[in-house]
C-alpha cells in the first residue's frame, strides 16, 4: 500500500493586523493637514483664539488646495486633520491638559562635568607642575631643558 500524504491547507493571514493601505493612506493625509495647517497658521502671528480661528482657515484653505492636487475623498482628510489640530488649540486655550510629558519637572541632577548643580560652567583647573627654580632664567642650556629633552638629539 503506498503512502499519501495529506497536506493541510491553513487559511493564512497576510495582513494579521488588520490595517489596510486605505487606513494608513488616510492617517497620513490626517497628519499633513494637521501639521499643515498649524504651519501655515503660524505665518500669521496669532495667539490665543485668533491662533485657532486662523487654524481652522488654513485647513480649509488646505482642503480646497487639496481637491484641486489629490482628490475630494484626501482634501476631506487634509480637512480632518486640520480641524484636529484647531481642537487641540482650542483645548490649550481653554487650560485642558493631556497628561503625559507635560507633567515632567526638570530636575537639578547635574551631569559628571565642571559645571554646578544649576549648569554653570566654572573655570577650568589645570594642573601644571610648578616651575622649578633651575629652569627659570637659564634659557636652553639649563637643567629643565635637558629634562625633556629629545634623546635623538645631540648634545652641546
Amino acid at each position: 500500500m503506498a503512502h499519501h500524504r495529506h497536506h493541510r491547507r491553513y487559511a493564512r493571514r497576510h495582513n494579521p493586523f488588520g490595517i489596510s493601505g486605505s487606513v494608513v493612506k488616510d492617517v497620513m493625509y490626517n497628519g499633513i493637514g494637521a501639521a499643515g495647517s498649524a504651519y501655515i497658521a503660524g505665518f500669521l502671528g496669532q495667539s490665543g483664539w485668533l491662533n485657532v480661528g486662523a487654524t481652522i482657515a488654513a485647513a480649509v484653505g488646505l482642503m480646497f488646495a487639496g481637491k484641486s492636487v489629490v482628490g475630494a475623498a484626501e482634501s476631506e482628510e487634509l480637512l480632518k486633520g486640520g480641524l484636529l489640530m484647531s481642537f487641540i488649540q482650542a483645548a490649550r486655550q481653554l487650560g485642558v491638559t493631556v497628561p503625559g510629558l507635560g507633567l515632567y519637572v526638570p530636575s537639578y541632577f547635574s551631569a559628571p562635568t565642571t559645571s554646578d548643580a544649576y549648569g554653570r560652567a566654572t573655570a577650568p583647573t589645570i594642573m601644571l607642575p610648578a616651575p622649578s627654580a633651575q629652569a627659570g632664567g637659564k634659557g636652553t642650556s639649563g637643567m629643565g631643558y635637558q629634562r625633556y629633552r629629545s634623546r635623538y638629539q645631540t648634545r652641546f
